[in-house]
This record gives C-alpha cells, sequence and structure tokens, in this order.
C-alpha cells in the first residue's frame, strides 16, 4: 500500500464520520497553533530553573505578585481589541486596514501609558513597599515600558494572525525568547540584581520583539487616527475585557491573599507551583483553545452537531485530565529540574494547580450555547459571580490552609462557573449529558493523587520507574476507553 492510497483511506474515513472530523481537524490546527505559540510561553519555563537558584521564595513571591499585576493591565489596558480587531479585520476593506491598526495601536498605547504609569506610582509609594515586604525603588520604573510594550506587543501579533504571516509570528516570538534569556543570564546570572533583574530581561526582550514586529507590521500601519473604528470596537471588546480579567483574577487572588494574610516566601512556593502547571497551559490548553475558537461556530451548521460538540470536547477533557495526571505524578522530578530543594514544599499544591487547567476544556463545554445564542453577557455575569465565591472562599481558607486554601478556592469557584454556565447553557442550547466522560475524567485525577500522597516518590531512579509504569498503565486504559466508548457508540 502506497502513501497516496493510505492518505486516501484516511480521507475519506475522516469525511465520512463528523465527529472524527472535528477531533481530526482540532487535532492538526492544535499542533499548528503549538509550534507558534510555545516559544511565547517557554521563557516561562526555561528560565524558572535560573530564577529559583538566584532568588529564595520570598524573593520569587515579589516577582509573582508584581508578575500576575503586569499580565492583569496588559489584559485590561488592550480593551478587547484583541478580539474585536479579528472581526474587524475580516470585515474592513484592505484599503483601510492600515488606518484599522492604526488607530487600535494608538488607543491601545494610551491605555498602557495609563495602566503603566499608575502602577509604577503605586510600586514606588510606601503602599508599594508595605505589599510588596521590601524596598521597591529598583523594580518601579520599569514597570511602565513593561506594560506599554506588551500592550503593543499582543496587538501587534494579532495583525500577524489576521494577516496570517505565521513565519514572522514565530520569529518574533523566538527573538523575544532569546533576548529575554540572555538579558536574563546578564542581569540575574552575573550582575546578580535580583527581581530587578528579572524585569530588567524582561524589559530588553520585550523592547526587542516590539522594534521587530513593527518592522514587520510597518507596511501594514497607516498612522491615522479614525474614532468611527475605535468606537463600536471598544463596544465590542470590553465586555471581554472584563470576562478575561475576572478569569485571570481567579489565580491572581491566590497570590492577592497569601501576600496579605501570609508571607511573600508562601506567595514564591505558590507561585511555582502555577509555574509548573503552566506548562499544561502552553502545550494543551491554549493549543486547543485557539484551534477550538476557529472551529466551534463552523460545527454549528453540521449535522448532529449538538452530538459531535459534547462528545468532541468529552475526549478533550478526558485527555487533559490524563495530562494532568501524568505530571502529577512526575511533579517531583518537575520540580527537581526547574527548582532547588528550597522549594520543594511546593509539590503539596501543585495538584491542585493543575485541576483549573483541565477544567478549561469543561468550561468551553458549559459556555458553548451561550456564545451559540449570543448571550455573552450572561457569561460575563457568572465569572462576576465566580469571582466574589473566589475571594470569600480565598477570605476563609487562606489565613487557615495557606497555599492549600488558595488552590482549593480556585478550584471550588471555577467549578461553581461551569455549573452556573452550564445550567445556563441548557436553557437555551441543549447538549446531550457527559456524565461518564465527566466522571471518567475526575476517577484519572483522584487516581492519581491517590498515587501522590500514598506513595510520596523522589527523582531517584526506582521512583521514576515507578512512575512511568503506572503513567504507562494509566494511559493504556485511557486508548481502551476510548476504543471501547467508539465500538459501544459509533463515530456517527
Amino acid at each position: 500500500m502506497n502513501l497516496t492510497h493510505l492518505r486516501t483511506l484516511i480521507t475519506e474515513g475522516v469525511e465520512g464520520h463528523p465527529i472524527v472530523t472535528a477531533l481530526f481537524a482540532l487535532a492538526r490546527d492544535s499542533l499548528v497553533y503549538l509550534a507558534g505559540t510555545a516559544m511565547i510561553g517557554l521563557s516561562n519555563f526555561i528560565l524558572l530553573p535560573l530564577y529559583t537558584r538566584y532568588l529564595t521564595p520570598a524573593e520569587f513571591g515579589v516577582y509573582a505578585l508584581v508578575e500576575i499585576t503586569v499580565l492583569i493591565l496588559v489584559a485590561v489596558t488592550q480593551l478587547g481589541f484583541r478580539a474585536s480587531y479579528l472581526k474587524w479585520f475580516a470585515d474592513t476593506k484592505p484599503s483601510r486596514r492600515g488606518e484599522l491598526l492604526g488607530s487600535t495601536l494608538i488607543v491601545g498605547a494610551l491605555a498602557a501609558a495609563i495602566g503603566g504609569g499608575l502602577l509604577t506610582l503605586a510600586v514606588a509609594s510606601p503602599l508599594g513597599k508595605q505589599w510588596l515586604q521590601t524596598a521597591t525603588g529598583s523594580l518601579a520604573w520599569m514597570l511602565l515600558p513593561i506594560v506599554l510594550f506588551e500592550n503593543l506587543q499582543g496587538l501587534l501579533l494579532t495583525d500577524l494572525q489576521a494577516r496570517r504571516q505565521a513565519v514572522a509570528f514565530s520569529v518574533s516570538a523566538v527573538a523575544r525568547l532569546l533576548a529575554i534569556v540572555g538579558a536574563s543570564l546578564w542581569f540575574l546570572g552575573v550582575k546578580k540584581q535580583g527581581v530587578a533583574g528579572i524585569f530588567l530581561g524582561r524589559l530588553f526582550g520585550d523592547g526587542t520583539s516590539v522594534a521587530l514586529l513593527a518592522a514587520f507590521c510597518f507596511r501594514s500601519t497607516a498612522p491615522r487616527f479614525a474614532w468611527p473604528i475605535v468606537v463600536p470596537m471598544l463596544r465590542y471588546g470590553l465586555p471581554l475585557v472584563w470576562s478575561a480579567l475576572t478569569a485571570m483574577m481567579l489565580d491572581a487572588s491566590g497570590r492577592y491573599f497569601l501576600g496579605h494574610y501570609g508571607t511573600v516566601e508562601q506567595v514564591g512556593l505558590y507561585g511555582v507551583g502555577v509555574k509548573i502547571s503552566n506548562i499544561m497551559q502552553v502545550i494543551v490548553v491554549q493549543p486547543f483553545g485557539t484551534a477550538w475558537g476557529g472551529l466551534m461556530f463552523q460545527i454549528a451548521h453540521w449535522p448532529n452537531a449538538r452530538l459531535i460538540y459534547s462528545r468532541t470536547l468529552s475526549y478533550a477533557f478526558i485527555v487533559a485530565m490524563t495530562v494532568a495526571a501524568v505530571m502529577m505524578i512526575f511533579s517531583p522530578g518537575l520540580l527537581a529540574v526547574f527548582t532547588t530543594p528550597a522549594y520543594a514544599p511546593a509539590i503539596a499544591v501543585t495538584p491542585w494547580l493543575l485541576l483549573p487547567h483541565a477544567l478549561r476544556i469543561l468550561e468551553y463545554w458549559a459556555c458553548l450555547g451561550l456564545y451559540l445564542t449570543k448571550r455573552t453577557t450572561w457569561v460575563a455575569a457568572t465569572y462576576s459571580a465566580g469571582l466574589m465565591i473566589n475571594l470569600l472562599a480565598n477570605w476563609f481558607l487562606v489565613p487557615r490552609y495557606g497555599m492549600f486554601g488558595a488552590a482549593v478556592a480556585w478550584v471550588v469557584s471555577l467549578i461553581l462557573i461551569i455549573g452556573i454556565m452550564a445550567w445556563l447553557a441548557n436553557r437555551c442550547y441543549p447538549l446531550p449529558y457527559i456524565g461518564r466522560y465527566l466522571l471518567g475524567g475526575l476517577g484519572i485525577w483522584f487516581f492519581s493523587m491517590v498515587v501522590i500522597y500514598s506513595t510520596p516518590m523522589s527523582v531517584t531512579l526506582p521512583d521514576l520507574l515507578i512512575s512511568g509504569m503506572v503513567s504507562l498503565a494509566m494511559l493504556i486504559g485511557v486508548g481502551i476507553f476510548f476504543y471501547w466508548d467508539f465500538q459501544i457508540q459509533g463515530p456517527r
């Protein structure tokens, strides 16, 4: 059998079964987006061993608090343009797209300058010293240009995405990664500048990326401001800002409450756990989410769309829980690779920090009906209620249970958000029940929790072999389940 004949058989098999078509498209697109987006998040993991070897847990806590605040400010000051720009780009005549980009950059830069300036003033003030429990003078001045550069970087990357310039997108991501790594090695490893060295390296990398992106997008930009273009984009994008902000606050609130009721050392340990769990975000959730966003509305026009939605996301949920379970089992090794023994206590909270990433797949399932029926305001309202629950849970749990309480508060609020959205969405666009898939995914996670807490493992060769065998057995079990489910249900 030659390759052409084999390709024909695969294509005919995929086209004959809508669910297989959806799974195949998601897998293909996820791999493509993984190649482009991995470089953006890779610096977090390449540099983590450097950070943890030159920073104490308390210093890492200061970095974690400032970092999440910068990320929130960048998301807010982009004003939802990263979503609205893609829609307006498709609807705008090519002759006016330069004006569209120019107007977006002007408004985004102005918002970033205001937000970054306020953050700089706050950190430089006595309030900032009290918040971070350390002197902040050497750190404050860098925050304004970092917020500004990262705001513009996101908007310029969105333009490349809209113009489908994948090579330029990836080249700028690689350039930023190399610049941050090189500058961080110099400022942190050689100059020993501590937390300030981390942000100096980040500033250098962001500046390099923006300069390169500006060169890529220069011919596409018209330095003109068109208010009639910006106003409808703001109307479309601002509600999405609130949803994104509340989703980020579910993560950030734990750090803030730990900083208030505990110590920056606890924030540092918690932040390392977040960094380790974010590996799953980079390699699974983010590529899948990007691919799903491009396919979600197309499936609505397919035959048996509701069944395709439920089974596709059900399989994705089980895969995500399996990846989270394997990472849990190997978490001692991951911590040993990326950190020093001083950060070993973070292992207790890492399994709970992996769970929210896997639950993101259930979020896609829960909110699907609201997006398809254009009831996105319900999404924002649900996230707002979830954030209030999260803040109350942190207020009650963190003073009593520290890092564990912060992680549990995140998980509990996320589960409630998913439950409320699923109930609302089912009233608008009912989907088939996914009970056995939900129980199967949660069963995988609980099994891994039992393995982690009943048989504490280290990074010795025997323990790694045991971890490998347990993970292999789990993967075989998941494979058997998929085969059985296809045999019983059929790839309809």
